[in-house]
């Protein structure tokens, strides 16, 4: 009877607890949760290739005459002038063979002087036959000759300048230069071992190089594919981008990858891009201007794509499948249905609610 009596007391015990625990949980103050509104922004779709970049214009100084090599005037890896002197070849050699050739020239023009009296007197002679007709063609062939020999000395003596002029290498533009690849005091132009001296590269612009699935560049604006904004970004540092123009595209399709060749001419005016750097290109194709944005960490995943957390007019947490588009460079992510402006959906820490909560918004 006793043991009865401990066991019924025992009982009653127990659901007077649970009963206060029902109570308590019934008691307690709903869930604050972060909600917000979607927004509208204008998104971009965009395609991202890799590219690499190139100088306008790259030339390499080369010795175009023989000689030893006096100087170099200028810091290597940094800016010259278009014009400015790079090189010194050893001139006395050629300055001498200027001065010969102008001496042939004198002489030679000497000699056609003396010739060409001498055919203006054979011509009258020989009409009164005072002379032999063999004396007259002798006297036309040694002016023929002193004409051809005059003119062959100056040639010798233009080649002999260009010659010369080839002692001092110039920049044929402002760009920033190589190192020098001889030291002053070694022959150069002697052969293609010893020609190269440097390399100096146009870079206050350059061009962009790309390849583009043809699917894709049939996506993009076909009336003024010039006018894309392509953004061209560092791998290493995507903080750092810069803007080009399109503004070539292969006329044929490559067999063997599917792909067109691109171009873009982007400014540089600071010298940060490097010809030969690669980047990433980034080209867009398509604007939507007024697009339902959120938050790329308010959504979540499952087996049929992405959701989202609506809140109710009586703060009822909701379960909503959502069909997403591009993700914006901060972060939002376009929502192509199943939101509306109206809407409110949970920010984040979305594991802490479940469809059917009571919680209390905050905005």
């Amino acid at each position: 009877m006793k043991a009865f009596a401990s066991i019924f007391i025992v009982t009653l015990l127990l659901f007077a607890g649970c009963g206060k625990s029902k109570k308590q949980q019934e008691a307690a103050p709903a869930p604050k949760v972060e909600v917000d509104h979607p927004q509208l922004r204008t998104v971009v779709y965009t395609f991202e290739y890799p590219g690499y970049l190139q100088a306008e214009q790259t030339v390499n100084l080369v010795a175009r005459i023989s000689g030893y090599l006096e100087s170099f005037q200028f810091t290597p890896g940094q800016r010259v002038r278009e014009g400015q002197t790079l090189f010194v070849i050893e001139p006395q050699p050629y300055k001498d063979k200027v001065t010969q050739a102008e001496a042939n020239v004198e002489s030679s023009k000497s000699k056609l002087a003396y010739t060409k009296a001498s055919y203006e007197r054979m011509q009258e002679a020989v009409k009164t036959k005072a002379v032999s007709e063999i004396d007259y063609l002798q006297a036309q062939s040694d002016y023929g000759e002193a004409v051809a020999a005059y003119e062959d000395a100056r040639s010798q003596l233009s080649l002999a300048n260009i010659d010369l002029s080839y002692c001092i290498v110039k920049a044929p533009f402002t760009g920033r230069i190589s190192r020098n690849l001889v030291d002053p005091g070694n022959m150069v132009g002697t052969d293609a071992n010893n020609s190269a001296l440097a390399t100096i590269y146009k870079d206050n612009q350059m061009y962009l190089y790309f390849n583009m699935a043809y699917p894709d560049f049939a996506q993009l604006p076909k009336n003024t594919p010039s006018a894309l904004p392509i953004t061209i970004q560092d791998v290493n540092n995507p903080e750092k981008t810069w803007i080009a123009a399109l503004d070539y595209s292969s006329p044929n399709i490559d067999l063997n990858t599917g792909t067109l060749n691109l171009r873009a001419i982007a400014r540089n005016p600071n010298g940060d891009l490097l010809s030969g750097m690669y980047v990433k290109v980034i080209v867009p194709y398509k604007s939507v201007p007024k697009a339902i944005v959120i938050p790329e960490s308010s959504l979540g995943t499952n087996q049929g794509g992405r959701y989202v957390y609506l809140v109710g007019a009586d703060n009822t947490v909701e379960f909503r499948q959502v069909k997403v588009g591009v993700l914006t460079p901060d972060g939002m992510r376009e929502i192509i249905d199943g939101l509306t402006l109206e809407d409110r959906y949970v920010t984040k820490a979305l594991i802490n609610v479940r469809p059917g909560m009571k919680i209390e918004p905050i905005l």
